[in-house]
């Protein structure tokens, strides 16, 4: 009986390397799904940082969009501006992204105040959306413009979209001049 004794103790002892080994493995296993998911999370990150630069740089030019990434959470690494179209490139941690903008083709957009279009860049920041826009009547229709839309201060939204946008507004630097009356005309502030 006493062998058989000495064999279940020696049994016994041979278990607990194996355990150690799995224990191991399943730590691993765990750092390297959490580098795995923190990797994802920067390239994310990255992405919607190159977005925004990209979207404030075409606005207003390589300080904007530095302000933009460095909003986000990233570092601007590299911007292009060439006439309507804009490239950032950001880095967040080990990730990058590239993203690319352009101004819209319509004659009231190329009109438009650097400072405006770098408004409604940032208003879109803000709200995750783009800003829609009214376009303006063409001159000669008997239709009344305002002149400080007319000359690329003030723009019209939407009926629709006033309620998103009047929130984030002022943070982004506009203001509503008349919000009984006219409630979609929003102006630079201080314009």
């Amino acid at each position: 009986m006493s062998a058989i004794r000495r064999s279940v103790v020696d049994e016994r002892g041979q278990v607990l390397p194996l355990v150690a080994v799995v224990v191991m493995v399943a730590g691993l296993a765990c750092v390297a799904i959490g580098r795995l998911g923190q990797a994802a999370v920067s390239r994310a990150q990255a992405v919607t940082a190159a977005d925004a630069a990209a979207l404030a740089g075409v606005a207003a030019g390589a300080p904007a969009a530095r302000a933009a990434a460095a909003s986000n959470g990233a570092r601007l690494v590299g911007f292009e501006q060439k006439g309507p179209d804009a490239r950032a490139e950001v880095r967040v941690d080990d990730a990058g992204a590239t993203a690319r903008a352009r101004r819209g083709g319509d004659d009231e957009e190329e009109e438009r105040a650097p400072a405006l279009r770098a408004a409604l860049a940032r208003a879109a920041q803000l709200l995750g959306r783009p800003v829609p826009t009214v376009p303006a009547p063409a001159l000669g229709r008997g239709e009344p413009v305002n002149p400080r839309r007319r000359a690329g201060l003030a723009v019209e939204i939407p009926d629709a979209f006033v309620a998103t946008l009047a929130p984030v507004a002022r943070r982004a630097g506009l203001c509503q001049p008349y919000p009984r009356s006219v409630p979609g005309l929003f102006q630079l502030c201080g314009a």
